[in-house]
């Protein structure tokens, strides 16, 4: 759920328009417009604002919507090594290795733990084991 959604019912559960929210927390109706619908967010002082009009805290207003903040990344290898100056995701065993050529690595990071989560292919997986076999 985003931000918007989450302050949208709030004022729906407390039976209050737009408009009467604007008036309370001092603000224009087509902020509150703009904050439900995610074209833009309140500040940190119309965020304490609301909580206390609708009987809450800032982090019950954020906290849905940082639960599903999670960013995915690739990472694409090239080659086997650092002459030409890329940059390789490195992994670290007792022999360090580059992953060979073309293998894709992605990355999961949830933005509020910092846990990250790596994939590989199947694909990958199987050119990795060929690597492998090949040393």
């Amino acid at each position: 759920m985003t931000i918007g959604e989450t302050l949208k019912n709030h004022r729906v559960t407390q039976q209050m328009s737009q408009e009467e929210v604007a008036t309370k927390i001092l603000v224009t109706r087509t902020s509150i417009s703009n904050w439900e619908t995610g074209k833009t967010v309140p500040d940190s002082l119309n965020l304490l604002k609301l909580s206390t009009l609708y009987g809450c805290s800032v982090d019950e207003l954020l906290k849905k919507e940082r639960a599903g903040m999670k960013k995915n990344f690739r990472t694409m290898t090239y080659g086997a090594g650092l002459k030409d100056g890329t940059m390789r995701l490195k992994i670290e065993t007792d022999a360090s290795k580059f992953f060979p050529r073309g293998v894709e690595v992605k990355a999961s990071v949830d933005l509020e733990t910092g846990e990250v989560t790596f994939f590989v292919e199947q694909e990958d997986l199987q050119k990795l084991k060929a690597a492998t076999d090949e040393k």
